[in-house]
């Protein structure tokens, strides 16, 4: 307890930027406002909704949410999606742009998430429907270094050969490693981003599937599951909408929010990608067991409207975990792509697409969702530059009703719900994180004159 009341102390005597804003607490005001702390779901879709929870009350110390995370996932993800897969590819001339760019027919995916009783693990199956075709696969949560959000089954994994559809990846090259992220961004919708890799250890294809909820599995807690008519209703009239992003737009302002972090309680071994001499042995994983954290941060995009782009990020206090060197590294980059002006193209279909830090990483904008993968799956056991990082955010604007559309002042209220991976040296998953950011435009932090 006095370890925990002293860290709490260092958080709350100072702002996110670490300046002393109020004087020391008492021990016990502190212990008791750590208890007492709610926090929404920070993966987003129900930030407007009744929905939060609280943090562990032993918040630095492990965590098993295993029940938690299990049941998210069911009550979500469980039952049958519809939706349509976009996938393109970049090449190693990063000014050659967008290749091979894809729109896939419209597919079904049935989703089942169940116990594997032999190995006390978990496993999530889907079978893909298109046309007169049918694909399944099936993956251990376990081996597939599962990160998740326990409120609203945002998730992310990875997993070595991945046994999905050529017709939704756009391409027939063979597939060495693939990472998976889910961002739930309401009660009926979710956004899924595959980064594949080759055998050479690059990125061959990017995949992003707008999914739609087409019927949910029978609730396997017993639990009544809300209607579509009574989870609006329960939103107090502010719903989210999907925000196509400008490039532009996402750089006029900063993005302020909270990130969830969360790290495996073990190393979890790399699946293929990492050299065999430097992968660590195998330890014993567990499902849904880290420890967690939460932690104020900013993002600001500083574009000079021709080819140079910055990402800065600022990190304020942390309670407990925090933001890895990598998740909250300020990136610098080239804009190879741009088409946010393009008035042909659909705004739901324009693309940008950033070189960040030389090759090391890859960026991209496609319509309300934004991407962020490492260009080779490459890793040293000496520091570098090379980071391997992935993050995904989803944009997404306020819509109560209230904008009054012929006023040209008036401008919605615009969110992004991320998740993120970072991997160690080794290929394993060094932590996970899912975070909620409110966009605060340049003109607003103005004072009235």
């Amino acid at each position: 307890q006095t370890v925990r009341a002293r860290a709490c102390s260092d958080c709350f005597n100072y702002d996110m930027f670490g300046n002393n804003m109020m004087p020391a607490v008492s021990m016990v005001a502190l212990l008791l406002f750590a208890s007492m702390i709610e926090v929404t779901s920070f993966a987003g879709p129900r930030l407007f909704s009744s929905s939060s929870r609280r943090l562990p009350s032993a918040l630095f110390e492990t965590v098993n949410e295993s029940k938690e995370v299990l049941k998210s996932l069911i009550d979500f993800h469980a039952g049958t999606w519809g939706g349509v897969a976009t996938s393109f590819s970049v090449t190693n001339d990063v000014m050659a742009g967008i290749v091979g760019r894809k729109t896939s027919e419209e597919y079904e995916v049935s989703v089942k998430i169940g116990l594997i009783i032999e190995n006390t693990d978990y496993s999530l199956s889907e079978t893909y429907e298109w046309g007169d075709k049918m694909s399944t696969r099936k993956l251990s949560l376990i081996d597939s270094s599962l990160d998740a959000d326990a409120v609203d089954g945002s998730y992310s994994l990875d997993t070595a050969l991945p046994n999905l559809p050529v017709d939704l990846i756009g391409t027939p090259k063979l597939i060495h490693f693939g990472i998976e992220h889910c961002v739930a961004v309401n009660d009926n919708a979710r956004i899924r981003c595959f980064a594949f890799y080759g055998i050479d250890q690059s990125l061959v294809r990017v995949v992003v599937c707008d999914e739609k909820r087409v019927a949910e599995a029978p609730n396997a807690f017993g639990e009544e599951t809300k209607s579509e008519s009574e989870s609006a209703n329960s939103n107090d009239n502010q719903k989210l909408s999907p925000r196509p992003m400008s490039l532009l737009e996402m750089t006029s302002g900063v993005w302020l929010g909270d990130v969830m972090v969360r790290q495996p309680t073990s190393n979890m071994a790399g699946k293929g990608f990492a050299p065999e001499v430097k992968k660590k042995q195998k330890q014993k994983k567990e499902f849904a067991k880290w420890s967690i954290g939460l932690q104020k941060a900013t993002y600001e995009y500083i574009w000079d409207l021709n080819n140079s782009i910055q990402k800065v990020i600022n990190t304020g206090k942390s309670l407990g975990e925090s933001m890895t060197p990598e998740q909250s590294a300020s990136l610098s980059g080239t804009v190879c792509l741009q088409e946010s002006l393009r008035t042909e193209i659909p705004k739901d279909q324009r693309m940008c697409y950033f070189d960040w830090m030389a090759g090391n990483q890859a960026g991209f904008l496609l319509g309300n969702v934004a991407m962020q993968f490492p260009r080779y799956l490459t890793f040293d056991d000496v520091p570098s530059r090379r980071s391997m990082f992935t993050e995904v955010g989803v944009f997404q604007c306020v819509d109560d009703g209230s904008i009054d559309v012929t006023d040209a002042g008036s401008l919605p209220v615009v969110v992004c719900s991320t998740i993120g991976r970072c991997y160690d040296s080794h290929g394993g998953l060094k932590s996970g994180s899912t975070g909620f950011f409110e966009f605060k435009r340049s003109e607003e932090s103005e004072s009235p004159m």
